[in-house]
């Protein structure tokens, strides 16, 4: 448990800062996407929006994923959120296969790979179990369902003994009353 509350933060500390300096100069990333995704964007009927707002968008959800899934609020949502979120731009941000420099090729796999592993590690985050309040709580739901239907199917069979009791005794009663 300790281990996890240290992990999170962590893990979230690195797509905090990203979506942070991507929200305060989106114009690199939205060059990358800008041929790709404005075309895209008028074929959905919304043109005025550009590259850079998507980018500032993109940049905004995974900061407030990442601070969810740091202070350990939805972890699991918010891992799920992130790796969709990290999954989309990773071949954008990452084109190694396109560079013809051995060194800047070398580079871009080397940077695709880190978060591809980023990616693995939020995917790790979303399948962690959950924290001992969580558990806790959850057994003491089910404990107090669980005697509940005891309680009533104990009621139930209380009930059915009375009626029978009642049944058997305007019987007796019948005979001598006759």
């Amino acid at each position: 448990m300790v281990l996890r509350q240290l992990a999170r933060p962590l893990l979230a500390s690195w797509f905090v800062y990203s979506g942070v300096q991507t929200y305060l100069s989106p114009e690199v990333r939205a060059s990358r996407v800008a041929a790709d995704l404005e075309p895209a964007l008028a074929d959905l009927g919304v043109p005025e929006l550009k590259a850079v707002d998507v980018v500032k968008a993109h940049a905004l959800a995974t900061t407030g994923a990442a601070a969810s899934l740091a202070m350990s609020r939805t972890p699991r949502t918010s891992a799920m959120l992130l790796a969709a979120l990290s999954a989309g731009t990773l071949t954008v941000d990452n084109p190694f296969w396109k560079e013809t420099d051995p060194e800047l090729r070398r580079k871009g796999l080397e940077d695709f790979l880190k978060g591809a592993a980023l990616i693995g590690g939020v995917l790790i985050a979303a399948t962690a179990g959950h924290s001992a309040r969580h558990n806790n709580r959850a057994k003491a739901k089910k404990s107090k369902k669980h005697s509940s239907k005891a309680s009533t199917a104990a009621k139930a069979a209380k009930a059915q003994k009375v009626a029978k009791a009642q049944r058997s005794a305007t019987a007796e009663l019948k005979k001598y009353f006759r």
